[in-house]
């Protein structure tokens, strides 16, 4: 519980320092004026601009130094992966808790192997996305929402709750985030 606190404290003051970056961008003469208004103008053009300018804060250092909308998709598509290898670890744990021969286990289990390979479908993104490869990187993530929808659905369709729903929601998110920024430089590419 207190790792818990301490990491959502953490990412409070990564977003706020992102958000600190942003408005001194706006001052004369600031030298954060060109990374953080490209992360505050690249945010501004995705579904949820808060959604991005969290993600993006939360590796902080990376953002600050991309200079390219390329270097920010790579950014999302890092925390996007790190997500889906969370929620395959977690969905593990829980696998392994369950009693023997329920179906919960099962589905955990199967859950699991989504998340992994939805970690591996973001790696490859970000590998495309580098190599300026966008048709590509297109592709990929394209099916990023089913990794997390297809693991809701293992349960709903056999009547049990989803054990996990905060954190396939958190996983979406960052999917999604991760998503528009290759979606933008998809349809930009020259």
């Amino acid at each position: 519980m207190a790792t818990m606190s301490v990491s959502r404290n953490l990412n409070t003051v990564s977003v706020a320092l992102l958000y600190a970056a942003v408005a001194a961008s706006f001052l004369p003469g600031s030298p954060a004026a060109g990374t953080s208004s490209l992360v505050s103008r690249t945010c501004r053009r995705t579904f949820d601009e808060r959604l991005c300018l969290s993600i993006l804060g939360s590796d902080i250092r990376r953002s600050a130094a991309a200079t390219t909308v390329q270097e920010l998709a790579v950014v999302a598509l890092g925390a996007a992966g790190n997500a889906a290898r969370d929620a395959g670890r977690r969905a593990t744990r829980l696998s392994a808790g369950a009693r023997r021969g329920t179906p919960e286990r099962d589905l955990l289990a199967q859950c699991a192997a989504l998340y992994a390979e939805c970690e591996s479908a973001t790696a490859e993104a970000a590998r495309e996305v580098s190599a300026a490869r966008y048709d590509d990187a297109h592709d990929a993530s394209s099916v990023f929402h089913g990794y997390p929808e297809k693991c809701d659905w293992l349960f709903y369709t056999r009547g049990l709750a989803m054990p996990m729903e905060k954190t396939n929601r958190e996983m979406q998110e960052k999917l999604g985030v991760a998503k528009d920024l290759v979606d933008m430089l998809y349809r930009n590419r020259v």
